[in-house]
């Protein structure tokens, strides 16, 4: 027969096991791919970064899609979502008025770090799916201070490129501020 102080042990016990499994399930825990590229401060001129970088491209019907990613001086890309043409306003007052940052500063695959030498440029950020999650990086020319293409993507593993795909990708520069804000939990 279960006595009462067993009982309660019992759920005491439980209670423990529960919260130590959740104390453990921290973003990091998962094992997600590290970053490979290193967090160093953007002093250059080759590209400006006092607004985002859009890819327009065409998704059937005349409709198209807007890939966008903004850049800090700090190092840090922030993804800025694939808006359709006809909502690229909804989500430009969205940056503006801080309801963007406020539903993306929690969610790790919208972060990453970039990387301009010479006349190449390169970034890297998680992408969503199930845990861990997977980096990838895009990698390119600059073709001028308001545009470049990225030619590949690939990620880095042991050192070593895998999952290598060719890309062309044409980036194109918009003046805007403010732009969201680059802090985040998962950059260091």
């Amino acid at each position: 027969m279960v006595t009462l102080n067993k009982l309660i042990c019992m759920k005491l016990l439980i209670v423990i096991v529960i919260m130590n499994l959740f104390s453990n399930c921290k973003d990091n825990d998962w094992n997600d791919d590290g970053l490979s590229i290193k967090r160093e401060p953007y002093t250059g001129s080759l590209l400006r970064i006092d607004g985002y970088y859009y890819e327009k491209y065409a998704i059937g019907n005349g409709d198209y899609r807007y890939n966008i990613y903004f850049f800090y001086k700090n190092g840090t890309v922030l993804y800025g979502e694939t808006p359709s043409g006809g909502e690229l306003q909804q989500k430009e007052a969205e940056y503006i008025s801080g309801s963007f940052y406020g539903k993306i500063k929690e969610l790790k695959y919208y972060w990453g770090l970039f990387k301009v030498e010479n006349n190449s440029i390169k970034f890297e950020r998680w992408y969503p799916g199930d845990p861990p999650l997977k980096a990838y990086i895009r990698e390119g020319n600059i073709i001028n201070d308001s545009t470049f293409i990225i030619t590949e993507s690939y990620r880095m593993q042991g050192g070593k490129k895998t999952e290598l795909r060719a890309r062309s990708e044409t980036f194109h520069f918009k003046a805007f501020s403010p732009k969201p804000d680059s802090t985040n939990k998962f950059i260091p």
